[in-house]
């Protein structure tokens, strides 16, 4: 995706050549940093000495919808589970997602956002989740691209 750097590139350029620099985090900072990250291997430590291994984040299409499918390791069982993206009405985007034994510690060193460890039952993610997973690897173009599309229609 080289041309995709480039441009990325000269639209910063533009932005702080013009002064509207702080717009660059909001709106072009997920792009910049679009699957920069491998989430494979990433460890995840509870206080009462459980640990998580990240074996895989990747999305899948359930129709024209993005699925988010996170698969970890602890005490060498394999497990996963997944959340699907949507646009409410007012084009809020919106996924919910099931939170129960690790995963809530999984979740929260993805999205590095360390209020959900102790969240428990469905929990909501917003576009600002959304973003923080853009930075993975196999996720992040995916994500970013139904993004675009939704928020255009």
């Amino acid at each position: 995706m080289e041309w995709a750097d480039k441009a990325l590139k000269r639209l910063e350029e533009i932005a702080k050549a013009r002064g509207f620099s702080d717009l660059l985090e909001e709106y072009l900072r997920p792009a910049i940093e679009a699957e920069t990250v491998d989430p494979r291997g990433l460890v995840v430590e509870a206080e009462r000495g459980l640990k998580a291994v990240v074996r895989d984040v990747r999305v899948m299409r359930d129709g024209d919808r993005p699925r988010v499918v996170v698969e970890y390791e602890v005490n060498s069982v394999t497990k996963s589970f997944s959340f699907i993206w949507g646009v409410r009405k007012g084009g809020i985007v919106i996924a919910s997602v099931n939170l129960s034994d690790e995963r809530p510690l999984v979740l929260a060193a993805l999205l590095n956002d360390k209020t959900i460890r102790r969240k428990r039952g469905a929990m909501r993610l917003y576009a600002k989740h959304l973003f923080a997973l853009a930075k993975y690897r196999g996720v992040g173009w995916e994500l970013l691209r139904w993004y675009a599309e939704v928020m255009r229609e």
